[in-house]
């Protein structure tokens, strides 16, 4: 799963990644996955910054198999010192998750239903693990952790200690050069609005390419995004603000509309509305293998390295951490998301009308 000839700078990353965010989780039990790819050294930050206890659940998965994922973790586990302190669980039904003072917003063990989250301890706390926008009601059930006292807070991946939006741009460039596009001199349409669109447009810019920018929030102005994508060569899409069909059959961009604006266009796809099969048979090239279902990433920052995965999880369990040890402290919820608000610019709180469509 990971190359073994890099395994000491994976070692340096989490270490400074630990020691730019101060995490220390000594005296606390943290509930995450096991999961595949650069995901896998989530439960060895926990563990490398001092937890008492990492209980880690794996699944299958289109990626690896459980047993995959297992024997990776042992091994990574057992080579940072660490394999008696990380517990691989065999089911999320184990009566010891109620052992846990952090629990994660992580993939393998959403959704965080309200049954989940009744079995918790009355003093856990979860962090999302990526800022709160981009949070998803199908995934936790917000209203059940608000009845039962349980703090939840996002992490600001803008915060100098992350800078996790810079590597939007490089995602973008690597999808270009995987589709063989030299980017330099290239004519590039990015399709996207906020930060995602201005990351990966001011670093194709800085790249040297000639980019075109379409923005489809709050509308898709079908006359100006005509004009640049009859212009570019390739189309990067990365909207992660509306979940609307935006290329595709019934979407604001029908397939037959593009293939006569521009029928030799490439799609590299990071994020949003976007039918791959339908622009595949119509004869577009479109990078990468799937395309991941709005209000998700085809491809996430871990894409380009490890680095941007270590830092936010080592960011997200801080901000865990900071609520934690406020409810041991014997604050309520509300109270411990405000004192580790106030603790690290690290924690982010959940904007008062989520502003994000399909919530």
């Amino acid at each position: 799963m990971l190359p073994k000839f890099r395994s000491s700078r994976y070692r340096r990353l989490i270490n400074d990644a630990i020691h730019a965010v101060k995490l220390d989780l000594s005296g606390l039990t943290v509930l995450t996955e096991a999961a595949t790819g650069y995901f896998v050294f989530t439960p060895l930050i926990a563990a490398l910054a001092g937890a008492d206890l990492v209980l880690a659940f794996p699944r299958d998965s289109s990626y690896a198999t459980r047993a995959d994922v297992c024997e990776i973790t042992e091994s990574l586990a057992s080579a940072c010192g660490v394999a008696d302190r990380v517990v691989l669980l065999p089911s999320l039904a184990d009566s010891r998750v109620a052992q846990a003072d952090i629990v994660t917003n992580s993939g393998f063990l959403r959704p965080l239903h309200a049954d989940f989250l009744r079995r918790l301890k009355p003093t856990v706390a979860i962090p999302l693990m990526f800022e709160t926008w981009e949070f998803r009601s199908e995934d936790l059930d917000l209203a059940e952790c608000r009845r039962l006292g349980i703090p939840i807070l996002g992490t600001n991946e803008h915060c100098p200690e992350l800078r996790i939006f810079g590597y939007i741009g490089h995602i973008a460039l690597k999808l270009l050069y995987e589709l063989h596009f030299e980017v330099f001199r290239s004519r590039i349409a990015v399709l996207g609005s906020g930060d995602f669109g201005d990351t990966a447009e001011v670093t194709l810019r800085r790249a040297g390419a000639e980019v075109s920018r379409i923005i489809p929030v709050p509308h898709l102005d079908w006359h100006e995004a005509k004009r640049f994508l009859s212009e570019a060569e390739v189309v990067v899409v990365v909207e992660y603000h509306t979940r609307r069909m935006l290329l595709g059959p019934g979407g604001e961009i029908e397939v037959e509309a593009l293939r006569a604006v521009n029928p030799d266009l490439a799609v590299a796809h990071i994020c949003g509305g976007v039918d791959r099969a339908a622009l595949e048979a119509a004869g577009f090239c479109c990078w990468p293998e799937r395309f991941a279902a709005s209000g998700y990433m085809s491809v996430a920052t871990d894409y380009v390295g490890p680095r941007p995965l270590v830092d936010l999880q080592s960011g997200g369990l801080k901000v865990g951490e900071c609520m934690a040890r406020a409810r041991m402290r014997g604050l309520t919820g509300a109270e411990a998301e405000a004192a580790a608000l106030a603790e690290t610019g690290l924690a982010q709180p959940f904007p008062k009308d989520l502003r994000v469509e399909g919530l």
